[in-house]
């Protein structure tokens, strides 16, 4: 009896979830936290570093390979970026889609799932690129480079924030299947 229970693994009701309540619920944190990301931001004086969440979205779900409700959830974010931080409209959109494709290309080419490295840098370096994006728009459409410190910030957040978090942003794929399935 006893060897039997410790023979099992004790079942989460987020393991014996499906892709669906997993990306409904990721998205709903993003719009939560894109939520709270309109509000002033300062903690006694100190300007906070507010995440990309959206990023995290298109990172971990992208491990799961392509599919069109988290791209259609990643423009509908990037959108209201595009308007809440006053970007022409699309840039934010294009950004996580680029992310989202990268990741799954990524999670194509590699086993993330199970190499340490490839789940540690994988992230690090798609951050790399999403700041460099944000960055190089946001010089383009002002005509003058960018401060990127203030950015570079928010990235950090946004890295530090998916690495403890990145959970909540998987789709459920297993090692061995094959991407696409949500």
């Amino acid at each position: 009896m006893a060897s039997s229970l410790s023979n099992r693994k004790k079942r989460t009701l987020w393991s014996q979830s499906g892709p669906s309540p997993r990306l409904i619920f990721g998205a709903a944190i993003i719009a939560i936290v894109g939520v709270l990301g309109m509000t002033p931001k300062a903690f006694f004086g100190i300007p906070l570093a507010w995440p990309f969440a959206a990023l995290w979205g298109a990172i971990g779900w992208g491990r799961a390979g392509l599919s069109l409700r988290p791209m259609l959830l990643l423009v509908m974010f990037g959108l209201m970026q595009d308007i809440i931080s006053n970007a022409p409209l699309g840039c934010f959109a294009m950004i996580n889609l680029l992310v989202y494709g990268l990741s799954a290309g990524i999670a194509d080419q590699t086993d993330g799932m199970r190499d340490t490295l490839v789940a540690v840098l994988g992230p690090v370096v798609l951050l790399v690129v999403a700041f460099l994006l944000v960055w190089g728009f946001a010089s383009i459409t002002s005509d003058h480079l960018v401060r990127a410190w203030p950015l570079m910030t928010c990235f950090i957040t946004t890295g530090l924030i998916y690495a403890f978090g990145n959970g909540m942003f998987d789709l459920g794929r297993r090692p061995g299947e094959s991407p696409g399935g949500s």
